[in-house]
């Protein structure tokens, strides 16, 4: 345990660098205890309901992209085609249909900075890489990331002229709300309030846990990115599924590839772009980067009209992750070797982020020379089956050494 502590005290003084370096917060800065955080500022979701037309896969494609996409052509978010199997425990169909259901009541704004003039989308940025570190060091899963991820964005979403120093108390509070959700073994509220290095105290945390979930009128299960990548992976692997009907609730299908493509989802989570695409979306997009068009289509629902554009905005993220070359699976001590890919890990930092923004400024220039020459073919290499190499590259940690960023 001290091991940890000391681990996440190095973690945080990194963090506070740089935040301070973004000139947005400073250590000995005590969060705001004025009214402004304490009123209740919900006056109701923001809806974005999708709007368009269906289209036929052929007539879109016979487009050949001369005219910039305009969402012509794109499937309603309540009309996809049910890809899961038969159930003898449920019906598929609503199954499918609730799943649906819960992307439109958990609502996003993608201007959501408009409203908050102290935030920049960097800093939320760097709260995230944060986040995913205090994750790793305290062996959170990925859907309390994931969670903790969702829980920002709405609350940012529902809220206006949130200050700057108080964005870590929201993020820390995020994370603790969503670890007493998802973990059987959460940590202690002592152990949030020391990882924030005394910058949040425990009334705090608790006091802006109660105004998180008030704002987000306690609708605290959205199907996330990392959930619904499960999904399609399970979907994928359904012809290996010796029982389709019961196995297909406990996953079955390569940790690897998963690891891969979460780090991508992971990696497009942090850029705000990310707020103008659904989850399903994002974890569709993330798969096609990693394995081709005709299967994507087949597990996911979605046709290319519908994930052209998140395609596009995600190839620079791809490449980013092809340049630094795919993340060793991690194992960690006390917790079982099949479970391990499902925590946290703090494979993508503001180095990888740089690195595609890099690459975003070069792909909006390349398109303005020609707006047809962008090769949105899959960038990364399919791993729907493990590598056939038994002795594929692995890190194993435990708590007498420190977990590597």
């Amino acid at each position: 345990m001290m091991k940890r502590r000391s681990e996440a005290h190095s973690r945080v003084t990194s963090w506070l660098a740089a935040m301070e370096s973004e000139n947005w917060v400073s250590p000995g800065l005590e969060p705001p205890s004025g009214s402004s955080s304490t009123e209740d500022e919900v006056d109701g979701y923001i809806e974005n309901p999708s709007q368009g037309t269906n289209s036929s896969f052929e007539e879109f494609r016979s487009l050949k992209f001369q005219v910039r996409f305009r969402n012509l052509f794109t499937t309603a978010p309540n009309a996809l085609r049910c890809p899961l199997p038969c159930f003898n425990w449920a019906d598929s169909n609503e199954v499918w249909t609730n799943m649906l259901k819960k992307e439109l009541t958990f609502q996003k704004d993608c201007g959501l900075f408009e409203n908050h003039p102290e935030l920049q989308p960097r800093m939320r940025s760097i709260l995230l890489d944060w986040l995913s570190e205090v994750c790793e060091v305290y062996r959170l899963h990925k859907e309390t990331f994931a969670l903790a991820i969702d829980f920002i964005d709405r609350y940012l979403s529902v809220t206006k002229n949130i200050p700057k120093t108080q964005l870590q108390l929201i993020g820390i509070s995020a994370l603790f709300v969503a670890a007493k959700l998802e973990e059987i073994y959460p940590p202690k509220l002592t152990e949030f309030a020391y990882v924030t290095d005394s910058a949040c105290s425990e009334s705090e945390i608790i006091r802006q846990e109660m105004i998180l979930v008030k704002a987000l009128k306690w609708n605290l299960s959205p199907m996330t990115a990392n959930a619904w990548l499960g999904v399609y992976l399970q979907v994928a692997n359904i012809d290996h599924i010796q029982d389709q009907e019961l196995g297909f609730v406990f996953p079955q299908y390569s940790t690897h590839a998963f690891i891969q493509i979460s780090r991508l989802c992971d990696l497009s989570l942090m850029d705000v772009g990310s707020l103008n695409f659904r989850y399903s979306v994002i974890a569709a997009s993330a798969l096609y980067h990693h394995t081709n068009e005709e299967l994507v289509m087949e597990v996911t629902g979605y046709n290319w009209a519908d994930l052209y554009p998140c395609i596009k905005w995600m190839a620079p993220f791809a490449r980013a992750i092809l340049d630094v070359g795919q993340s060793p699976i991690k194992f960690f001590q006390n917790i079982n070797a099949e479970d391990c890919h499902n925590i946290q890990t703090h494979n993508v930092d503001m180095a990888l982020v740089d690195r595609a923004a890099v690459h975003q400024a070069a792909y909006k220039e390349k398109e303005k020379e020609s707006p047809t020459s962008l090769d949105l073919s899959a960038q990364l290499v399919g791993l729907l089956t493990p590598p056939a190499n038994k002795t594929r590259p692995t890190e194993e940690f435990t708590d007498e050494e420190p977990v590597s960023s």
